[in-house]
């Protein structure tokens, strides 16, 4: 046998200027399998051994031979390549392959550790991988060109994801990567370690040189813009854009590896692809999520980056098995982070960030993120109890503040009261009688599982400003332009929110408008983002409303929109999401546009491209007993034929789906003009009370088809 002539016949010494020796007479070993073979050569090198102390060259060829044993099960603990490879390491410590085998047998015990099901605990073989980094550490401190070794200390220090063991590894790694003959794979190992020790600077350093040194372009610019994107450098984009168009089958994994934290890549049209219709595609992905949250290019995948980063120092997972309780509300899979980590990479950093001390209770946080669709409230509990295992440094979501491990041995006042900060719940669950407490916790547990199913399915970027303008806005679709049919986002800002400024002797309210018309997928139809600047001859005081308007072209359709306004860098708001109906107007089929509504003073001025002025009321509300102006277009008509109109307030609170007896009702004929009717009524709404009511337009055709539109108003007695 070839293999067998081989071990026979190696007999050469390994020295320090020759480490690839011992990977090389590894490798030779590792293509057998016949463990009587490889046991029978073992005991003879042992017994050579025994008879010259100091052969190391019979010592690691020993160890080697055990070590294959042991990857082969016949000594499943690698107690035997343990044992031979120790002894060489104290007979010579200032060899790296002694050092370095000892690593691979401590690897070898590990993973045997890790398998047996009947090992409990939370961090089996992790000791084992801790004494192999510890053993990679020497051979590379033995020598420092020992690419293997450095490869692997880099590799084990950073799956630990100990910062203690990251600042005892760095040392050796950066003399290994110092080495004049040091490897690419070692620079680009000792910039990762870098990164993961929180050194951004290093690390970027160490990419740079990995580039210069011609290896692999594509990675070496993954990893720097990884680092560059993180820290917010401005060339952070270019430089991952770059890399991914040069990326192939090899490298376009790790790109999509960062994408997959929050979308699925085939769910993103991203598996699969490489080079530049990969970066193209990434661009596209990450282009519609700035404008689905209202952010300028490239905002959200340097936060992405700057999440990721954060998430690996600040919540990674440091052990080596998950068991899970029945409180656990959620399984991320994850080996890596915490689910403190997944939520915080979709959704950055909470608005509320508790870390109350209750006696009885395992460590725990809660976190809130206000958002303009309702906040995010959730929990995370670390430790175990009687309801499942768990880790003191494995934070994991449960539901409510009464899952909270422990959380049944804390004094219930205490508990609920460390959490009243995020919500009035919590005293409601503590002070209330039975049957209100009860009602408070079903709603407070709820809250909880919703918060969770939206946190960990989701991810957002949203805008926040220190002042919170009081705004009321709407999107009205109505009328075309030259680019197609129009929608109007209307808004009215309350004056003492915002600052005026004093130009020429006039008042001036600049107001920043983002918006963007999203379809069921959530991917931007359109958008605009622009300041506009509302002049008034004086100065607006309580009570009164900045009204503004600015256009944006929609096809036909059904859209959802998300929309914001700001003044400075401090003042500003999200809106809550709606949606918008837009007609169509060049099917030369009938179709109904939105209702405009408004009175004088109290809203936009529009002029048609028919040269009508049309008022735009920033909302529903109104006045009991004024006179509004109301108006619509009715496309797709026949000139001549004449049209019926039908114009109704009705009451928006009707029961068991009866028809609600109009209380103001007009109807005419009117014969068409051209393809677009245009009408313009008055609705006078004296006698009426406060409250809720529809105003519905409905248009029928000469044949009988008909379209309708409603819109809700509330009516106010001030």
């Amino acid at each position: 046998m070839a293999f067998v002539l081989s071990l026979t016949t190696y007999r050469a010494p390994l020295t320090a200027q020759e480490p690839a020796s011992f990977e090389d007479l590894r490798d030779s070993i590792a293509a057998i399998s016949d463990t009587a073979v490889i046991r029978a050569h073992l005991d003879t090198s042992r017994q050579q051994h025994k008879q010259d102390r100091a052969n190391l060259s019979a010592a690691l060829y020993s160890g080697l031979l055990a070590l294959r044993l042991g990857e082969l099960r016949a000594d499943a603990d690698f107690s035997q390549a343990r044992s031979i490879f120790r002894d060489a390491a104290k007979r010579a410590p200032r060899r790296a392959e002694p050092w370095y085998g000892l690593a691979l047998a401590e690897e070898g015990r590990s993973a045997w550790e890790m398998s047996v099901t009947v090992n409990l605990g939370n961090r089996v073989g992790l000791k084992a991988l801790e004494r192999a980094a510890g053993y990679h550490q020497r051979a590379v401190e033995a020598l420092a060109a020992y690419t293997p070794a450095a490869l692997a200390l880099a590799r084990l220090t950073m799956e630990l994801r100990d910062t203690s063991l990251v600042a005892r590894a760095r040392p050796a790694l950066l003399k290994a990567a110092a080495d004049k003959d040091a490897s690419p794979e070692v620079v680009l190992a000792w910039g990762r370690l870098e990164r993961a020790a929180g050194r951004p600077e290093a690390a970027l350093h160490a990419f740079e040189r990995y580039l210069s040194l011609g290896k692999d372009r594509a990675l070496g610019l993954l990893e720097l813009a990884r680092t560059r994107l993180a820290i917010g450098h401005p060339e952070g984009d270019q430089t991952y854009y770059e890399g991914a168009a040069l990326a192939g089958a090899e490298v376009a994994p790790e790109f999509l590896a960062d994408v997959v934290l929050l979308r699925d890549s085939a769910a993103t049209g991203l598996d699969s692809l490489t080079g530049v219709p990969l970066a193209e595609a990434l661009r596209r992905f990450w282009t519609e999520r700035d404008r689905l949250e209202l952010r300028a290019q490239g905002e959200r995948l340097r936060e992405h980056y700057r999440r990721l980063y954060y998430a690996r120092l600040h919540f990674p997972l440091t052990i080596s098995r998950r068991f899970h309780g029945r409180l656990d509300a959620y399984r991320s899979g994850s080996t890596e982070l915490d689910d403190r980590g997944i939520i915080y990479i979709r959704h950055g950093e909470p608005t509320t960030r508790l870390r109350p001390f209750v006696f009885g209770t395992m460590p725990n946080e809660s976190w809130r993120y206000g958002r303009a669709e309702g906040d995010l409230l959730l929990h995370f509990s670390g430790g175990w109890d009687n309801n499942g295992g768990g880790d003191l440094y494995d934070y994991r979501l449960v539901q409510s503040v009464l899952d909270l491990r422990g959380a049944a041995d804390a004094p219930q006042d205490q508990l609920l009261l460390s959490r009243q900060e995020l919500s009035p719940d919590y005293s409601r669950m503590l002070n209330w009688g039975r049957y209100g407490a009860a009602n408070a916790r079903t709603r407070e547990r709820s809250i909880g599982a919703a918060s969770i199913a939206v946190g960990t399915t989701t991810d957002t970027y949203e805008l926040h400003f220190g002042r919170r303008l009081t705004v009321v806005a709407d999107l009205v679709a109505i009328g075309r332009n030259a680019a197609g049919s129009l929608a109007h986002f209307v808004f009215g800002v309350a004056a003492p929110g915002i600052s005026p400024e004093a130009v020429h002797g006039e008042t001036r309210y600049p107001v920043r408008v983002r918006l963007v018309a999203l379809d069921r997928h959530d991917r931007p139809v359109s958008s605009l983002d622009t300041t506009i600047v509302i002049r008034h001859r004086r100065v607006l005081g309580s009570g009164e409303f900045v009204v503004g308007r600015a256009e944006l072209s929609l096809p036909r359709g059904q859209w959802s929109y998300r929309a914001s306004l700001q003044q400075g860098d401090s003042a500003g708001v999200v809106l809550r999401r709606d949606s918008v109906t837009v007609a169509d107007a060049y099917s030369g089929t009938l179709s109904l546009s939105d209702i405009a509504l408004g009175t004088p003073g109290r809203a936009v001025p529009w002029v048609t491209e028919a040269g009508d002025t049309v008022l735009l009321a920033p909302s529903g509300l109104f006045r009991s007993g004024a006179d509004v102006e109301l108006y619509y277009e009715a496309s797709g008509a026949t000139r001549g034929l004449r049209y019926r109109h039908e114009i109704a307030l009705l009451r928006s609170d009707a029961q068991d789906g009866k028809r609600r007896q109009p209380l103001v009702a007009l109807s005419f004929d009117e014969e068409a003009a051209d393809s677009v009717v245009r009408s313009h009524r008055y609705i006078r709404l004296e006698r009426l009370k406060e409250g809720n009511y529809l105003v519905e337009v409905k248009v029928t055709a000469p044949g009988g088809v008909s379209q309708v539109r409603q819109r809700s108003i509330r009516l106010i007695d001030r």
